[in-house]
Order: C-alpha cells, then structure tokens, then sequence
C-alpha cells in the first residue's frame, strides 16, 4: 500500500484522483484540470466511527456523510459527494476491496452529487443506449456480456450514470463484467482465470473485457427490466405512464438510502420525470429455472435494432 502514488480516473462522468490504483478504472490524463474533482484516498477512520463499529454498527447514512464497515476489508467514509477516505483492515483483500470501491462507494457518490444513476447494464444498439436494470440476481451483467458476445458494445456493466445536457446521455463506467458462476459456465469462461468476490450470497467473478467497452457516452433511448415469473416463454411489456415513473425511481442504483438522505429533492425528481419522457421502458419476464438469454436478445434485437431513438411521449 503505497499512499505517495497518484492515480486519475474518469468513470461515470466523474474526474477522480486517488493513492488507490484501480486497475479497471479508465485512466485519464493528469494534465487534465476540473475545478470539481473526487478524491478517494487511504486514510484514517475518525475515533468517533470506530467507536460505532465496536459497538457492532456497520453503517450510517446521511446527506453529505456516509460510512461503512466491511468485516476484514475495510472503512469506507463518503463526503460530500467529492471525497472517500478508504481504511483497510489488517491483511486485508486488497482486490475485495477495490471492488466495493467499484460498487456502492461510487453508488453514494452519485448519489451525495444527485448524479442520476439507474441500477443495471448498459448495451449500445443502432447508436443507441439500452439500460438493462432489474432486482438481484435478474440476469443484468448476464445478458449485458451476452449482447457483447453478439458484437454489441458496452458502457457500462452495474451501474447507468446518467447526465442532462440537450439530451440524456449514459456516462462511461469502466470496462469489467460482473458474472455468477452459471453465467460464467453458460458462456464458456474458465473461472479459474478471474478473480472472484462474495455479493448477495452469492460468488461472483470480474471478467475483463477491454474490447467489447464503449468509452464514450451514449444517447438513451430505453430501459428494460428484467424479471422472472409464472411464463413459458420469454415475454416483453411497454410500460407507459405514471407506472413508467414509479418503474425508474425503483431502479435508482442505492434507491433504499434516498430517503436517509433526506428523500429525493425535487432537482432530482425532476431529473426522473425528464427520463420518463425521453426513454422508453420495457419489463422482458422469462421462466424461472431456465436459459432463456438467445431468446431474451432475439426479442431485444427486434424492438431495437432496426430502430432509431424516438421519444416515448
């Protein structure tokens, strides 16, 4: 662990300078000055949190300070949607914890910024961003590497980090795959190559994929939820409306913790409405306990890739 390095990165929108190397981060150059940067550092946890963790509380979430504790990993301490001090614990995993570092520290990042992130994959089709969100275990990062392996590019692999210019565009995330184990044998991979981590119960595996990624950002054009259900096959929905709304803040990325943030503010409701009106949503259901990803893409393939963006008023 050396703290004198310096690393740039440019991941989700955000200019970040760190002592971390993060080796799946897209590097930017050093020479690039922003007045609003991120810092994520090693450091200290304050006496005051180690107190809490003691006491057996693992984490605190308010608007501008957010704090976790991972048993054997490390602290993480979010502020201010501008700085991460990350606190290793003693013989740490150090690859376990550059991942939560990849996951839910840039997940409250972009939440303390009120940058609008939606949980899931995002595939480029015609030109096009195509979000793939839905609940744990949907078959995100599944069908996200599995319409790369069809030749469709990626921008991002967990999380869809939104900005608000003319138009909504998705921001570059960096280019890893986050796969189970049957996704993992379902596409042929040997998981013996890839390093592995522990999430929602279950192993998953960080598979690289440097020439599948999109570096760019990408217009949106729709979001797709993923679900299991009581069908035979594979089926596709538009949702329309007040439910489309209600359908997007759901798969907000850390939605569960607006509300200890002081609940959505009205800059950030705003922001919801405007992806309502601009993208289309769909709900794709397929069987449970079955391999349905060739047929998931065939329907995909069909709603969008002889298709140009349009809005969904």
């Amino acid at each position: 662990m050396d703290i004198d390095n310096k690393y740039f990165y440019r991941v989700y929108g955000l200019n970040i300078d760190s002592n971390i190397e993060i080796l799946e981060f897209p590097k930017r150059n050093e020479d690039f000055k922003d007045k609003d940067i991120v810092t994520i550092l090693y450091g200290q946890t304050p006496n005051n949190i180690l107190e809490e963790i003691r006491e057996g509380k693992s984490i605190h979430v308010t608007k501008d300070h957010v704090w976790f504790h991972i048993d054997h990993v490390a602290t993480y301490c979010i502020e201010n949607g501008n700085k991460v001090i990350v606190d290793p614990c003693e013989d740490c995993d150090i690859s376990l914890m550059k991942v939560y570092i990849m996951g839910s520290v840039l997940g409250f990042l972009l939440l303390q910024r009120e940058s609008t992130a939606i949980h899931g994959g995002t595939v480029v089709i015609n030109g096009n961003a195509i979000i793939f969100t839905g609940e744990r275990g949907a078959g995100k990062s599944t069908l996200t590497t599995a319409l790369v392996k069809r030749g469709y590019n990626f921008v991002a692999d967990d999380v869809a980090a939104l900005s608000f210019d003319n138009k909504i565009v998705v921001e570059p995330g960096f280019p890893y795959h986050k796969l189970c184990v049957d996704a993992l044998e379902n596409m042929y991979y040997v998981k013996e190559l890839y390093p592995c981590f522990q999430a929602d119960g279950k192993v998953k595996y960080i598979v690289p994929d440097f020439y599948g990624f999109y570096k760019r950002k990408v217009p949106l054009t729709a979001i797709c939820e993923l679900d299991m259900g009581e069908v035979d096959n594979v089926k596709v929905e538009e949702i329309k409306g007040g439910e489309k709304l209600n359908k997007i803040i759901k798969n907000i990325y850390r939605t569960e913790y607006i509300g200890s943030m002081g609940g959505m503010t009205p800059k950030y409701f705003k922001k919801c409405i405007e992806i309502a009106k601009e993208a289309k949503f769909y709900i794709i259901t397929r069987p449970k306990g079955k391999y349905t990803v060739d047929d998931q893409i065939e329907i995909i393939e069909g709603i969008f890739k002889e298709k140009k963006g349009s809005k969904a008023m």
